[in-house]
């Protein structure tokens, strides 16, 4: 616990100095540093996060081929863009602690990057980062950050070169590494979307379609649990799972689901919307799609796997908002905008001290997480790992 709450001040005290204050020296190599404390903080951790330990499961009991024995065309019953990396990490040697640390270094450089290139504030970026989803990112969604990833590397080419060529060229790795990858393919959509007079109403009819499908699509999925193949296996996976599993939300999950991301998105979109800066516009109609996805996993659960694709640019869209608002820091404006970044704040923390249900009943979200025990010391925790062996 100690190591998050060291992390959490430093990165605060960072923003206080760099973003508020404005100071400019050291600035950049501040900000590589803390990309760096963040890697080496993921990739020495030691059986930290319920991903990661199936992951380093499956290493461990050899299901992945030294790099000389990989085939590209091998079926090996996993992502072949994850198997390739495990392959890596096995010839190198030292562990699945050798792919913590390779996942590390792709997710969180390129997180960085994409912060710093479209955050007038990257510093608040990084710090929301470290709050909302760099634990998701590095300890559990391990193999879908590397597509989110790759995916946030083609997009800047899709936001500064406007490069289609570009953006596919950069993106198709994404679903060699997670199987759901491919609807990258279908995100250039998204910036076809417009703020209009007309928008409620398409958003309206949009979601009563889906509402009125979602039956269908949910007993699709479970059709496919029924089939044999790589496929089904997904499918068997998602509806096994807490998350993507159930699609019964109780009053207090919705008004939570609402407050942790789709109100203060809304309220992000208006801001941007008004200012007079068009970049201030570019990344709307990802919010807009975000919370479109939110809306839609009230009924669909599997719509949950779509968030992480979009945090990053909420998170840049926030820090531009802010960055806005704050000209006149006496305005209304500016005071809802930051209300809005502390009660995301408030509720995701709440979420994380919430008692899980399912096959982990009677424990919290955070037991995941919380001890921080790294490879150094190998210490054993009584509560994470029962709650590790009861999904094994």
């Amino acid at each position: 616990m100690f190591i998050y709450i060291l992390l959490l001040v430093y990165l605060i005290a960072l923003f206080y100095i760099y973003d508020v204050r404005g100071v400019t020296k050291y600035r950049f190599a501040y900000y590589v540093f803390s990309c760096i404390i963040l890697i080496l903080v993921a990739g020495l951790r030691y059986r930290v996060g319920l991903d990661t330990n199936a992951y380093m499961r499956s290493f461990n009991q050899s299901v992945y081929p030294y790099l000389e024995d990989f085939s590209f065309f091998h079926n090996y019953g996993a992502d072949i863009g994850w198997v390739f990396i495990n392959s890596i990490a096995k010839s190198v040697g030292c562990g699945f602690y050798t792919v913590q640390i390779i996942q590390a270094l792709i997710v969180n450089i390129v997180v960085f990057w994409f912060i710093r290139r479209h955050s007038p504030k990257p510093f608040l970026g990084i710090l929301l980062f470290f709050m909302f989803q760099w634990w998701n990112y590095c300890f559990e969604a391990m193999r879908e950050s590397i597509a989110i990833a790759f995916y946030l590397f083609a997009l800047d080419a899709l936001i500064t070169k406007n490069s289609l060529k570009s953006y596919y060229l950069r993106v198709w790795p994404a679903a060699l590494v997670h199987t759901f990858g491919f609807v990258t393919f279908l995100f250039p959509l998204i910036r076809h979307i417009k703020v209009n007079k007309y928008l409620p109403f398409i958003a309206v009819a949009f979601l009563g379609v889906f509402f009125f499908i979602g039956d269908i699509i949910n007993d699709l999925v479970e059709s496919m649990a029924m089939m044999e193949g790589m496929a089904a296996d997904k499918a068997m996976e998602h509806l096994s799972s807490d998350t993507y599993g159930e699609s019964s939300l109780s009053i207090v999950g919705i008004l939570m689901l609402l407050m942790s991301r789709a109100i203060p998105m809304l309220w992000m979109i208006i801001v941007l919307q008004k200012d007079e800066n068009e970049s201030s516009k570019t990344f709307i109609p990802y919010l807009i799609c975000y919370i479109l996805v939110v809306l839609l996993r009230l009924k669909v659960p599997i719509f949950f796997r779509f968030y992480n694709y979009f945090e990053v640019m909420m998170i840049v869209a926030m820090t531009q908002a802010v960055t806005i608002t704050a000209a006149d820091k006496k305005s209304l404006k500016h005071a809802v905008t930051c209300c809005m970044i502390l009660l995301m704040i408030f509720v995701r923390t709440y979420e994380l001290t919430k008692v899980e249900t399912g096959s982990l009943h009677g424990y919290k979200t955070y037991n995941r997480y919380i001890p921080y025990n790294s490879i150094f010391t190998e210490d054993y925790n009584e509560e994470s790992e029962y709650v590790f062996r009861s999904l094994e």
